[in-house]
């Protein structure tokens, strides 16, 4: 009887530590979160912009994700609108989450209709996301969510609806996002390495990281003008395998300095 007591005390804390993990947000991503529009959207899709961007980054910090700072974010919004009609082109939001040191950058857009105010004030939000992975610049995920709500004046009814919106989205985004990683987690993490210096050191450096345990594949993906750009399957982060790949080189008497670094991705001269 005592042992199948104990027993049962192992799963339920075995259960418990499988729940912990598996709701676990992205370990010390950072997430940049930009509008569709920036400073150029109208005063109803300004007013809906804003409360789903509290709405989101409520939610988000509430679940320790990490979050870049509100003001760099809008600013990022704003040089968007400046040079694009249009939604960015993904590479474009890629590298400005890359600017901000971040991995994912959450880009959105909003709809927002106002009710007949003759029969009661009330406003839709719509609103749409995309999570691009900046290393890649790739769409992990895209989500649609909209709220309706009454309100005691107009910016009051679409707020209402925004905040609601926005919650919804981000827990679907969310979702993806650690789905994302989890995956990532089994099958490796892309890490984007370039190497700056001759190519008989270059090769020497991919034929090493080739054959480490923490590296699943490797493939060059760009050459020229003594540099070479690899593209690697992690099965760690990437300072993790920057050490590595330090130590490699030490030992091959290859000396290298690292000249840049963002998000995933980092730039190394060869010495």
């Amino acid at each position: 009887m005592r042992q199948t007591v104990i027993l049962f005390i192992v799963l339920l804390l075995s259960a418990a530590t499988l729940s912990a993990a598996s709701s676990k947000p992205a370990d010390g991503e950072r997430l940049l979160l930009i509008r569709s529009s920036g400073g150029n959207a109208s005063e109803k899709e300004q007013v809906a912009q804003s409360g789903i961007y509290d709405s989101m980054v409520e939610y988000l910090t509430d679940r320790g994700y990490r979050v870049v700072d509100r003001s760099l974010a809008e600013q990022t919004a704003v040089q968007i609108a400046a040079t694009h009609e249009i939604d960015p082109h993904i590479n474009k939001a890629a590298a400005y989450g890359l600017q901000f040191l971040a991995e994912y950058t959450i880009h959105f857009k909003t709809s927002t209709f106002v009710k007949d105010p003759e029969k009661g004030i009330g406003a839709l939000v719509r609103v749409s996301a995309k999570i691009v992975d900046n290393t890649g610049a790739r769409i992990i995920t895209a989500k649609t969510a909209d709220a309706s709500s009454t309100g005691h004046s107009t910016e009051d009814a679409i707020e209402k609806a925004a905040r609601n919106a926005g919650n919804k989205l981000t827990e679907q985004l969310a979702k993806g996002l650690e789905l994302h990683v989890k995956q990532t987690g089994i099958d490796g993490r892309t890490v984007t390495m370039v190497f700056e210096g001759t190519d008989a050191q270059t090769d020497r450096l991919a034929a090493a990281l080739e054959k480490s345990q923490l590296v699943a594949t490797i493939k060059e993906v760009e050459s020229g003008g003594n540099k070479s750009t690899f593209e690697i399957i992690s099965k760690v982060r990437r300072d993790q395998l920057e050490r590595e790949l330090l130590r490699m080189a030490s030992q091959q008497g290859i000396s290298l300095q690292k000249i840049r670094a963002e998000g995933n991705r980092s730039t190394w001269k060869i010495r």
